[in-house]
């Protein structure tokens, strides 16, 4: 399980952002936690050195910037009380930066926060866009990044879907899965794509007596089990019919059960055979920005980056710890 005290919500005071508030209120109800807004403010260097040639009297420093912050902090005020109940209001930041997306990563990395919620369109004309921020972020942050759509509302996830290539750093989404399934009171769905040109799992040796789809679930799962092996709140009750297990959260001297589907598709590509069977059968995506032994082949670069552009439901991508990846990050 994924405990979540601090939630960092990028706002550009659009419309579109209003969705993303009400899915930080809900999961910081059910952990107690702490939503800080964010607004960057955009450096104007361009408007700054055309003041500066034409001799103007005015400093972007001591005569443009202080305006623009003070209404910065009166929108973000605004949308704070508008939107965030007292309880879990945290801080308002707005930082001057030529770059959104570098900034807000700094902050939610420096700052220690749990997720980054944030719309997945931004306002008419404004940078905060899918393809672009959005996209640099889900990138660039170590820290999990929640991109939600104004489609589907909070009552409606109910379905999360979990690609996976069953390696134990594809299962990385899972702990946060399953906190957002205790959120939501949604079943989890794992999903495999066996793509044309081959999938990491397809060399498994399996029963010959069984089809290539329940060898790979057999291996899946068997992985599974072995990745939840030193977890002493999550283990996985294995159903006498394949495909269809639970899996139970301890909490204390409670347990609760999700409901786990297992699902192996074929595909042209990954990211087609996710897009396809989520958007006719999920609600909600989380998954990782790296696959298999932390190469390009399943996830980052491509698949993550191409399901969270292309798809209208809410997207979640975590990334991995650094030292289980064998790629060396870009910047």
């Amino acid at each position: 399980m994924k405990k979540i005290n601090k939630i960092l919500v990028p706002t550009d005071f659009s419309v579109n952002s209003v969705i993303a508030y009400q899915h930080a209120q809900q999961i910081a109800e059910s952990f107690g936690a702490q939503i800080d807004l964010i607004h960057v403010i955009p450096t104007l260097k361009y408007f700054n050195d055309s003041i500066s040639q034409l001799g103007a009297p005015i400093s972007m420093d001591s005569d443009i910037y202080p305006k623009i912050q003070e209404q910065t902090s009166e929108k973000l005020t605004e949308q704070m009380q508008m939107n965030i109940a007292e309880e879990y209001r945290g801080e308002l930041l707005r930082p001057i930066h030529r770059r959104a997306s570098s900034k807000i990563c700094e902050v939610a990395n420096e700052g220690e926060y749990d997720l980054i919620i944030m719309a997945s369109k931004g306002g008419h004309g404004t940078p905060l866009l899918r393809g672009s921020t959005t996209e640099k972020i889900i990138r660039h942050s170590q820290v999990p990044v929640f991109t939600v759509d104004d489609s589907l509302g909070i009552e409606g996830l109910g379905r999360i879907l979990v690609p996976t290539d069953g390696s134990d750093i594809s299962f990385s989404a899972l702990p946060i899965a399953l906190s957002l399934a205790e959120i939501y009171d949604a079943e989890l769905t794992l999903f495999h794509a066996i793509e044309l040109y081959g999938s990491p799992m397809q060399d498994v040796i399996g029963s010959p007596q069984q089809s290539d789809e329940s060898n790979i679930y057999t291996a899946l799962i068997d992985s599974l089990e072995s990745y939840l092996a030193d977890n002493d709140e999550v283990s996985i009750n294995r159903h006498k019919d394949d495909f269809e297990d639970q899996l139970v959260i301890s909490h204390g001297a409670s347990n609760r059960s999700v409901h786990l589907k297992t699902v192996i598709d074929k595909g042209v590509s990954a990211h087609l055979a996710i897009e396809d069977y989520a958007s006719e059968n999920a609600d909600m995506v989380v998954m990782t920005t790296h696959g298999h032994s932390g190469l390009a082949h399943f996830f980052l670069g491509s698949t993550t980056e191409k399901v969270s552009q292309h798809l209208s439901i809410p997207v979640l991508t975590v990334k991995p710890e650094k030292q289980k990846l064998n790629v060396r990050e870009e910047v």
